[in-house]
């Protein structure tokens, strides 16, 4: 059997759900690579002003943001977050629980966070770094000084993954291929094919753990941190309007900027985003240390 490939890109991704997505944390079993965690895929760089923490899209891994660090250098180490169940880490179970999620993240990446840092999440991943964000908050640590969004419903909104729920295999690989989170390398092949769909369907399961406005006794308290969003002009699963909404959940400053492609802009209009994500870190670099803060406890 040929080993699958990430929905996305050509790199190793799991072949098959595992039965313990719940089970312990995995961080026992760490430094694999050149990370210090399993949850990073290289080093900090100690010498950049600003680490950026990014954290990717369902059905996808750490490797998505692979070219950015080329962009983005000296000023930022772009430090891509790889969940478990894909890549190097295909034999470790995914975790479809959004609050244990949060809680491993911050123990894991928290050491790495003593400094200047921002978050950047793309779908799932907005919603994945919003959490951890807030679980900081709640637990009175530094926050980052920034959280940028792309291509996520705000948490008011239930998550793209509402819309797939009942979905088959066969419907599961339209929508994915409708995203374009799949890649004709990956249609060659049935079983490659199944790997992603596994995948899909956990990562769509740790979305629906995330509680939205209907789930919720009262709304979060907007962030002290600045918030800045994405949003692919010719998106099918989320607008401007509802990018536009996340300035809702800052009190410091926000502002969403829209980027030719589709959900996954990033690879549509590499050299568009990457230019108009640099101009927003740089900016940060003028944001008073005393707004990144830390949360009340």
């Amino acid at each position: 059997m040929r080993s699958a490939p990430d929905t996305t890109a050509n790199s190793p991704a799991n072949s098959s759900k595992s039965s313990t997505a719940n089970a312990a944390p995995t961080s026992a079993g760490r430094t694999p690579g050149d990370g210090v965690t399993p949850y990073l895929t290289a080093r900090p760089d100690p010498t950049a002003p600003l680490r950026l923490f990014c954290f990717h899209h369902a059905g996808g891994s750490g490797s998505v943001f692979a070219d950015w660090q080329s962009v983005l250098a000296p000023n930022v180490s772009v430090q891509p977050v790889q969940l478990p169940g894909r890549e190097r880490r295909v034999r470790e179970p995914r975790i479809t629980d959004m609050a244990r999620l949060t809680e491993e993240l911050d123990r894991e990446l928290g050491p790495h966070m003593d400094g200047p840092c921002a978050f950047y999440g793309h779908s799932m991943g907005g919603l994945v770094a919003w959490h951890l964000v807030l679980h900081r908050r709640r637990t009175g640590q530094r926050l980052p000084r920034a959280l940028l969004v792309g291509a996520c419903n705000p948490p008011h909104r239930p998550p793209l993954s509402a819309s797939t729920k009942g979905m088959t295999r066969d419907q599961l690989v339209a929508w994915m291929q409708e995203m374009g989170g799949i890649s004709e390398l990956v249609l060659r092949y049935p079983e490659w094919v199944d790997a992603a769909v596994s995948l899909l369907r956990d990562d769509l399961e740790l979305c629906d753990s995330h509680p939205h406005a209907a789930q919720l006794a009262a709304p979060p308290a907007p962030l002290p941190v600045p918030l800045y969003g994405f949003v692919g002009a010719d998106d099918p699963g989320v607008g401007p309007d509802a990018m536009a909404d996340w300035l809702r959940y800052t009190e410091a400053q926000g502002e969403v900027f829209p980027i030719p492609g589709g959900h996954l802009f990033f690879r549509d209009s590499p050299v568009e985003f990457l230019s108009r994500l640099r101009s927003v870190l740089t900016r940060l670099g003028s944001v008073p240390a005393g707004r990144e803060g830390t949360g009340p406890r």
